[in-house]
């Protein structure tokens, strides 16, 4: 258990100092950056209910 926190940790750790120095190097403005985060999220968003408005079906039970 020790060491699966230590990992879960550890992980994230990396993943916001990678964020953090991935926002801080880049070449484009702060306003290019958040406006492509924004639009790449909510075009995430779309696409997954998009998935899940197809996967769900109507209940027969409800037609009775």
């Amino acid at each position: 258990m020790k060491n699966t926190t230590l990992s879960i940790v550890s992980l994230l750790g990396g993943m916001l100092i990678g964020s953090a120095l991935t926002l801080a190097l880049t070449p484009k403005t702060g306003e290019e950056m958040r406006h492509l985060v924004h639009d790449f999220i909510h075009d995430e968003i779309d696409k997954l209910h998009a998935a899940c408005k197809d996967s769900i079906k109507p209940c027969d039970c409800e037609k009775k």
